[in-house]
């Protein structure tokens, strides 16, 4: 149904006359007429009782102007609230954060507090594969996955490089290699963060790659724990270089594995069919934004 149309009739009803209504919105009396006739046809019914010498509703006109008028007011108070809630710097957003990526981007995101108080600012640390399921069904607004994010129903923005380093206490016979590869690590203890964690899917994908499937010793959502368990065993994880090098650069021994080189690209990520509401589009921007990426351009990607 035509919202205009609606509109052209009541409007018409309003002055009891075609000539008056057509001026009255600037338009032709033939656009008018059309419109009440595509009303008549779309419900089988005669609205304008054509006979009488004066304008005159049917009775069927009758009811049909009755629901015609709340209809178009229910339009206008829909269209008033959504224009209200676009232009506000309020609402919220909701963000899916990997626990391991939420340690080097929460300045991202105490930033963006600061910049917007009114939006209430919804995090949800969980593995980036639990990300991806989240996005996929619009059940959280942006989330942050691992790059490559092979889906074209999803827009990706990178935001951080760095690569996922081996990482062993000191003493590890693996630490005083040169030129690790991945072949090299196929005997040793592996603890890994979960399967819902993308870098799970990437280091099992390195290790069958290489002809082999890892010795898993432990697996885990916290990567705290998997350091404090290299450090008291002949174990090796892996975990993203910026991670390594913030909290625990004395406490271990980090080198990079090649055959592949595993990179560590966290890429803020949206649906292609998420309505994108005023807290989604100024948090897009805001990572977005040049000035922003100068003062971290050591870590932060070129991403417009």
């Amino acid at each position: 149904m035509n919202i205009e149309h609606l509109i052209y009739f009541i409007t018409t009803v309003k002055y009891s006359s075609f000539t008056k209504a057509a001026n009255s919105l600037f338009i032709s009396q033939s656009t008018i007429s059309k419109a009440i006739r595509s009303l008549e046809h779309m419900f089988s019914i005669e609205i304008v009782d054509r006979t009488s010498k004066k304008f005159k509703l049917t009775s069927e006109g009758e009811i049909f102007y009755h629901s015609a008028v709340k209809i178009v007011q229910q339009y206008k108070d829909e269209r008033q609230l959504l224009e209200t809630r676009l232009v506000s710097r309020s609402g919220t957003l909701i963000l899916g954060v990997p626990p391991v990526t939420i340690t080097i981007v929460h300045k991202i995101l105490a930033d963006y507090q600061l910049a917007y108080p009114n939006i209430q600012l919804r995090v949800l640390e969980i593995g980036a594969n639990k990300v991806y399921s989240l996005l996929k069904t619009g059940a959280i607004d942006v989330g942050i996955l691992i790059h490559p994010v092979n889906d074209a129903e999803l827009i990706n923005y990178p935001v951080i490089k760095s690569e996922v380093v081996c990482v062993t206490n000191e003493k590890h016979a693996v630490s005083k290699e040169c030129n690790i590869t991945w072949k090299m690590l196929k005997e040793k203890k592996f603890y890994l963060l979960n399967d819902t964690f993308m870098l799970h899917d990437r280091v099992m994908s390195c290790c069958k790659s290489n002809g082999f499937m890892p010795n898993i010793i432990l697996e885990s959502a916290q990567w705290d724990l998997l350091i404090e368990a290299v450090c008291t065993s002949d174990g090796v994880t892996f975990l993203p270089k910026p991670i390594v090098d913030k909290f625990c650069f004395n406490k271990v021994h980090q080198f990079s594995v090649h055959k592949p080189d595993l990179l560590w690209i966290p890429t803020v990520t949206y649906h292609r069919e998420k309505f994108i509401t005023t807290p989604i589009k100024l948090f897009l921007e805001f990572i977005k934004k040049k000035s922003y990426l100068e003062k971290n351009r050591e870590e932060f990607l070129f991403c417009v």
